[in-house]
């Protein structure tokens, strides 16, 4: 079984991220340290090729900036992970060494020729930089209106049919497991270069049943918020999965303890994967309501894609840098060291 998130996404905070989580998740943890072009991704993607080879199951957590690109791999039947530990994401262990370790990609770059061009790299790097803040603005705006939004649709009335529809959707998956609840933090969705991005492929790769919630009025969380408390209070396993606009809110929630998935379709970002149930949280608002919050719904989707935009250019950029490290990396040791690597974990 192969899944597919993301463990940071640009938000209206700047750039949030759950790789710590990683910690806890994984008992041999490899950190990999190494800047652009050195072939990081193409290392972990081959690893987790040969154990999909192998018969284990893979875990491909995309990078935001870059959705055709790794940021990380797990293999949970191996407790192993492998994952870019360089910025926005920079991870450093607590012990370095016996589980947990670092991979210096930074060996394979002739250093003293690269020296030649580092002032021009580093000016494509300060200009890559300087577009972010200008996503986290068009996101902070998003957010301030989607809070609008939020709190023109608190009401008890909605909160009780909301939560009757959250309380069917527990009773009819829902068992104890005797088990100790666990839960994970991902995003299943992200603005990215591309637009917005959905991990379709994930809710039913993992479960049998994936409930799919129609939302253009930030309800679905108050649902999915209900089915996590309950699920981990039974015992389940739960992927609690955020929003990319405001971290802070549920937009999808994975049980595969239960085989059961609840995934939140937008105007923005549609689910297109298969679907056992779709429940129309639209529908709980009268039409009134929902003519006069449009215009913030417009208008959220409008800054969105401003911030795509930046994004774009951000990512031409770091495709500059790349092209401009690419020279001065030794391919030829990247490569023995992938050999090496998925010889130790598989044999050859």
């Amino acid at each position: 079984m192969e899944s597919v998130f993301y463990l940071g996404t640009c938000s209206a905070h700047g750039f949030v991220s759950f790789f710590d989580t990683l910690f806890h998740e994984v008992k041999n943890l490899y950190i990999i340290k190494g800047g652009a072009g050195c072939g990081k991704s193409t290392f972990m993607r081959s690893i987790a090729k040969a154990a999909v080879a192998q018969g284990y199951d893979v875990s491909y957590i995309l990078c935001s900036s870059d959705p055709d690109s790794l940021d990380a791999i797990m293999i949970p039947q191996l407790s192993l992970g492998y994952v870019d530990g360089t910025s926005p994401h920079v991870l450093e262990p607590k012990l370095c060494g016996g589980s947990t370790n670092y991979i210096n990609f930074g060996e394979f770059y002739d250093s003293e020729l690269m020296k030649q061009n580092e002032d021009e790299i580093y000016l494509v790097q300060q200009e890559n930089a300087a577009q972010y803040p200008h996503v986290t603005a068009c996101l902070s705006a998003a957010e301030r209106l989607s809070q609008s939004i939020r709190l023109e649709t608190d009401s008890n009335a909605i909160d009780e049919e909301l939560e009757a529809i959250a309380e069917c959707l527990r009773l009819s998956n829902l068992q104890p497991t005797g088990q100790q609840g666990m839960r994970s933090d991902r995003f299943l969705t992200a603005l990215t270069p591309k637009g917005p991005q959905f991990c379709t492929q994930t809710p039913s790769a993992m479960c049998e049943r994936v409930y799919v919630l129609k939302d253009q009025y930030l309800l679905a969380s108050r649902v999915l918020t209900y089915v996590l408390q309950k699920a981990l209070s039974l015992g389940h396993h739960c992927i609690a999965c955020h929003c990319s606009i405001m971290p802070n809110q549920l937009a999808h929630l994975i049980i595969p303890t239960a085989q059961m998935a609840i995934v939140t379709e937008t105007r923005d970002f549609q689910y297109h994967g298969s679907c056992f149930c779709r429940i129309d949280l639209d529908s709980t608002l009268s039409p009134t309501k929902r003519k006069e919050l449009e215009f913030c719904c417009k208008t959220v989707s409008e800054l969105q894609y401003q911030a795509v935009h930046y994004l774009r250019r951000a990512k031409r950029l770091h495709d500059r840098i790349e092209q401009m490290c690419k020279p001065f990396v030794d391919f030829s040791k990247v490569d023995a060291l992938t050999v090496k690597t998925i010889g130790k974990l598989f044999g050859k």
